[in-house]
């Protein structure tokens, strides 16, 4: 057992920064996957409603429809920047060789500077990728708000 207290503590953190690090990527490109399904309804209901030679979209109905698809297209943008790689910190291979491996106070602290220093490094990468997912998701929701503007008022004049 180590005698540096809560080292088990950091270890189980460390696993948990690695899991969160793995969800964030993975919800970045769900961020990617429904901008670009969105997109695609919002341009099918386009075509669809233009369709009619008799039926034309309305300024408004254009402008929100732009600004929903330029949102969807920046959610997608940002939900890559989530994936970008990243520096994560790395332990130094040197630094392993030059223990002697015995299990004395010295190499059990050692260990535990660098588990701490890659937690502290991976907090960091995540805390910074879960912002930018936030600003993603929030882009996405509000473009999917203002689609959904857009269709009500291209289908007022059709509801009568």
């Amino acid at each position: 057992m180590s005698t540096v207290p809560y080292h088990a503590l950091l270890t189980d953190q460390l696993a948990d920064e690695r899991a969160k690090k793995n969800s964030l990527e993975q919800r970045g490109i769900a961020v990617i996957t429904t901008s670009g399904t969105l997109v695609t309804i919002t341009l099918g209901f386009v075509a669809l409603a233009t369709r009619a030679q008799t039926y034309v979209l309305g300024a408004t109905v254009v402008v929100l429809l732009v600004v929903a698809l330029v949102g969807l297209v920046l959610a997608a943008a940002i939900g890559l920047i989530v994936n970008l790689p990243a520096r994560l910190p790395v332990v130094d291979a040197g630094e392993l060789t030059a223990e002697n491996g015995d299990d004395d106070l010295e190499t059990v602290r050692a260990e535990h500077e660098v588990l701490a220093h890659l937690l502290t490094g991976l907090r960091q990468v995540n805390r910074s990728r879960a912002r930018i997912l936030f600003a993603a998701l929030l882009v996405e929701v509000t473009a999917l708000a203002v689609m959904a503007v857009a269709v009500v008022a291209a289908m007022a004049p059709i509801m009568g």
